[in-house]
């Protein structure tokens, strides 16, 4: 049966054992209570910003996340058209991150009368982690602008494109 004493003096000869490696053991709690302590507070989903301010959690608009667009014209609202291509998507979704919101007085100064809209369906699919979930998203491309959700924004020339070559290489009809 093993004492007090010589459980104490076991343990002080195996602290001996590592005394020799003190540096590296020393640097390596740092490490751990840094990773622990700021780890948390550094991580941040930021890539969607700033449509991370529409009370969406950014886990459910990552790039990776929409695998299908669906799309409506406002000329032709009887024709609906898809697209599942996941490269063009998540490049779609990394460019909307820097979109930049509009004030209300820009809001004010817009006419969207007599405007074409292409109304887009984010969608989601379902998995062991989401459910299946669709977001409404409005694109004025005479304008330059996106609604998403109750705000707009106004894209890029890289957010542009990617909706002029998403636009251009649609399906007919809507997915299954």
């Amino acid at each position: 049966m093993l004492s007090l004493t010589g459980f104490i003096f076991s343990c002080r000869m195996q602290l001996r054992r590592l005394y020799k490696h003190k540096f590296a053991i020393g640097l390596s709690l740092i490490l751990i209570s840094a990773t622990v302590i700021w780890g948390p507070t550094a991580y941040q989903e930021s890539w969607l910003d700033p449509f991370s301010t529409l009370n969406v959690p950014n886990r459910a608009l990552h790039p990776g996340a929409i695998n299908k667009l669906g799309m409506i014209r406002s000329e032709d609202p009887f024709h609906p058209y898809y697209y599942t291509n996941q490269g063009k998507i998540g490049e779609l979704m990394r460019d909307l991150q820097r979109a930049t919101p509009l004030s209300s007085s820009e809001q004010a100064t817009l006419n969207f009368e007599n405007q074409k809209i292409n109304y887009f369906t984010l969608h989601q699919e379902s998995s062991k982690y989401h459910d299946q979930v669709d977001y409404a998203l409005q694109y004025y491309p005479d304008k330059g602008i996106v609604r998403f959700g109750q705000q707009l924004f106004r894209i890029n020339e890289a957010s542009i494109y990617a909706f002029t070559q998403i636009t251009n290489g649609m399906t007919s009809g809507w997915w299954k």
